[in-house]
C-alpha cells in the first residue's frame, strides 16, 4: 500500500471539516487530560472516559472516511455499548503494559495488533470485547510494519506542530486518525479479497 498517498487522501476528505475535526480532538484530549489534574480520584475519571471517548473518536473518523454525516456528537458514541468498550480499553492498556514490561518491542507489536479495535466496534457493535480484540489482531496480521510505519510518518508532523507553540498538534492528530480510518477501511477490504 502507498502510505503517502493514503496521508494525501486523508488530508483531503478533512479538508471541508477541519475545524470540527480539530475540535472533536480538543475536547477530547481535555475531557481524557483534565480530570487526572484534579483531584486524587482524576485519574480513574480519566481512565473510565478515554476508552469510550476513543471509540467515539473512531466513530466521528469512520464517518467521515465512509462520506457519512459527522456531527460533533459522534465523540459520546463511545458511551453505548460501555461494557465493551471498558473491557476492550483495560484489556488493551493492560496486555500493552505487560508487553512494554517484557523489553519495548512486544509492548509495540501488542498495541498494533489491537490498534484496529474500537473501528471493528464502530462497525459492529453488539460485537463482545474478546472477539473485537481477535478480529483485530486477525486484520492486523501480517500489516504490522506497515501499520507502524504509518505511525513514524506523523512523528515529524507532530514535532512540527509542537514548534508551533503545540497549536498545530491539534491539526495533525485529525490527520493522523483520518489516515488511520482510511488503513482500517483498507485493511477490511484487502481481507475481504483473500
Amino acid at each position: 500500500m502507498d502510505l503517502l498517498q493514503l496521508m494525501r487522501k486523508a488530508r483531503v476528505l478533512l479538508e471541508p471539516h477541519w475545524v470540527l475535526a480539530i475540535g472533536v480532538c480538543l475536547v477530547y484530549g481535555l475531557a481524557v487530560a483534565l480530570p487526572a489534574e484534579l483531584n486524587s480520584y482524576g485519574e480513574m475519571v480519566s481512565f473510565l472516559l478515554a476508552g469510550p471517548l476513543q471509540l467515539g473518536l473512531c466513530f466521528f473518523f469512520l464517518n467521515l472516511v465512509k462520506g457519512e454525516e459527522i456531527r460533533f456528537e459522534l465523540l459520546f458514541e463511545g458511551f453505548k455499548p460501555l461494557g465493551t468498550v471498558l473491557l476492550s480499553y483495560t484489556m488493551i492498556t493492560l496486555l500493552t503494559l505487560v508487553g512494554m514490561v517484557l523489553l519495548i518491542i512486544p509492548g509495540i507489536i501488542v498495541a498494533l495488533g489491537f490498534s484496529m479495535t474500537y473501528y471493528i466496534i464502530v462497525d459492529d457493535p453488539d460485537i463482545s470485547f474478546q472477539n473485537a480484540l481477535e478480529k483485530s489482531w486477525k486484520l492486523t496480521d501480517g500489516n504490522k510494519i506497515e501499520l507502524l510505519e504509518l505511525n513514524l510518518r506523523f512523528i515529524p508532523w507532530y514535532l512540527l506542530g509542537l514548534l508551533c507553540l503545540i497549536v498545530g498538534v491539534f491539526a495533525v492528530i485529525p490527520w493522523h486518525n483520518t489516515t488511520l480510518a482510511l488503513y482500517y477501511q483498507d485493511l477490511k477490504e484487502r481481507q475481504i479479497h483473500i
